[in-house]
């Protein structure tokens, strides 16, 4: 479970939806998209031109989610307080704990590797016929927890390192910016 920013941010997000939605909503034919909360002092830019903005009703505060229909991506995160993360490893624990990757979808192929200044997970996941391929990838700047999730499919294993290095290849082009 994450602790969040906290009531006070809760509200103040709110109260801030329609600047949030001017600063992390883009038109579809901005880029990049820009992704922040009043509480971090910093900025998630994504230059992928092809993804569009996919909000989430009833998303939790600082959540963003963008997504591309052909060839499937889809890019979601969250800023959470810097203290809130407790490393990779304990990370990772805590997500193979969720009933969503467990039983027949637990991950399979799980890589730990670093990118730029990203901690990375990579893993497969097995659904009807398909392979899931996901990148968790996770970094601490300016007092804020970055947290990214980027997904895509495959049609069988033998394609899922070609969508491993595609993925990771959108995850090198996210800058965290301070504000």
């Amino acid at each position: 479970m994450r602790v969040r920013f906290g009531a006070r941010a809760v509200s103040l997000f709110g109260a801030m939806t329609a600047v949030l939605g001017a600063v992390s909503g883009p038109a579809q034919s901005e880029v990049p998209f820009t992704f922040t909360v009043p509480q971090s002092q910093v900025i998630v830019k994504i230059s992928e031109p092809a993804l569009r903005s996919d909000p989430v009703e009833g998303a939790r505060p600082g959540y963003f989610k963008l997504s591309r229909a052909r060839p499937l991506l889809i890019l979601s995160g969250w800023l959470e307080p810097a203290q809130q993360y407790k490393g990779l490893e304990a990370f990772w624990a805590a997500e193979l704990r969720s009933p969503a990757l467990t039983g027949a979808t637990a991950p399979t192929h799980v890589e730990t590797l670093r990118e730029g200044g990203w901690e990375v997970v990579a893993y497969d996941v097995s659904v009807a016929g398909l392979v899931q391929v996901h990148l968790r990838a996770e970094r601490v700047e300016a007092n804020a927890w970055i947290d990214l999730h980027l997904s895509t499919r495959a049609a069988d294993t033998s394609k899922t390192a070609k969508s491993r290095a595609e993925l990771l290849k959108v995850l090198r082009q996210v800058q965290i910016v301070r504000k």
